[in-house]
């Protein structure tokens, strides 16, 4: 992960530290944080994004996440026998 931006709020930093965990579950490969947030919020940037915003945004993708861990199978043999 990139360094933390000073300009950003403690509230984006916690989106931008989400964003691996995120990116892995849902097996993101087409973008950004960044793209994630114009999708969603219409900003340019998460700097743009306000803090309630991100944080909203931050509950998302953790309830994402872990969603989607819960939905992978145990193990890749799961269901043969």
């Amino acid at each position: 992960m990139p360094p933390a931006d000073p300009a950003l709020t403690d509230a984006q930093r916690a989106v931008l530290a989400a964003w691996p965990a995120f990116q892995s579950a849902a097996a993101v490969t087409w973008g950004s944080v960044d793209r994630l947030v114009r999708a969603l919020h219409h900003v340019d940037t998460l700097a743009d994004l306000p803090d309630d915003d991100a944080a909203e945004l931050l509950a998302l993708m953790q309830r994402a996440t872990n969603r989607l861990h819960a939905l992978r199978p145990a193990s890749p043999h799961r269901g043969s026998a």
